[in-house]
């Protein structure tokens, strides 16, 4: 069995993009990374674990063009993953439909149907 072994700057990109993506699913401004998020886990991690570890912590980088950056990849990668899928099926079904967001704009909505792996998914 071949054990794979991340080196300190593929944790450090991995951490940064999972910060990103949870970021992205609240909602929240790009700032919020390092302002709040940042200094947040720093404190955490020098209470349970130590100083030197927090010293770790502090070269993550959730920069607001870090964040930005991360879930463009993202939402890039979901995006070729759901053509791949696409691709592969038989058949799918398209619904769109117009909404509004919270400054009055409008938001064309796509929402798509297929069969996978014997799944109905909806995206």
């Amino acid at each position: 069995m071949e054990k794979k072994f991340k080196t300190d700057n593929q944790k450090i990109t991995e951490a940064s993009f999972k910060v990103s993506y949870r970021i992205a699913l609240a909602g929240e401004a790009h700032v919020i990374g390092e302002s709040l998020i940042k200094p947040c886990v720093q404190d955490i991690v020098s209470c349970v674990l130590g100083e030197s570890y927090s010293k770790q912590v502090e070269s993550v980088s959730l920069s607001n063009n870090t964040v930005k950056k991360c879930i463009n990849d993202i939402a890039h990668d979901i995006e070729l993953e759901l053509i791949s899928r696409l691709q592969a099926c038989y058949a799918y079904a398209l619904q769109l439909d117009e909404s509004t967001d919270v400054a009055g704009l409008a938001i064309f909505l796509v929402f798509v149907r297929y069969d996978f792996n014997k799944n109905i998914e909806e995206d």
